[in-house]
């Protein structure tokens, strides 16, 4: 009987342990990420299409964004026409057709 109920208790604080590997390592202990960038001035630079975007941000939470675009580098090409065939030409018999059956008039 012991032996079974130090079994259960190892299995149980090993299956309790191995939840805290889903801990967020990347928040701190206020609940924002590590990274956080607004207590200090900083710059980032990045393409958006073909703009460059540069963005200063300050301490009081100001910031300033510049947006320099340029001209596409490639051509623009037309779409290539598609080709589609012309329907089947449908061929009418003369006469009268009752039912699919009985041709009349021929």
């Amino acid at each position: 009987m012991m032996k079974t109920a130090y079994s259960l208790l190892l299995s149980i604080s090993m299956a309790s342990a191995s939840f805290s590997v889903f801990a967020d390592s990347w928040k701190d202990e206020s609940g924002h990420g590590k990274g956080r960038k607004h207590d200090r001035e900083y710059k980032e630079e990045y393409w958006d299409g073909n703009c460059k975007v540069e963005r200063e941000f300050k301490k009081n939470g100001d910031y300033k964004e510049e947006r320099k675009c340029k001209e596409p580098r490639h051509g623009h090409y037309q779409q290539a026409p598609v080709y589609v065939p012309a329907p089947a030409p449908v061929i009418v018999e003369p006469g009268v057709r009752v039912h699919g059956t009985v041709t009349i008039g021929r």
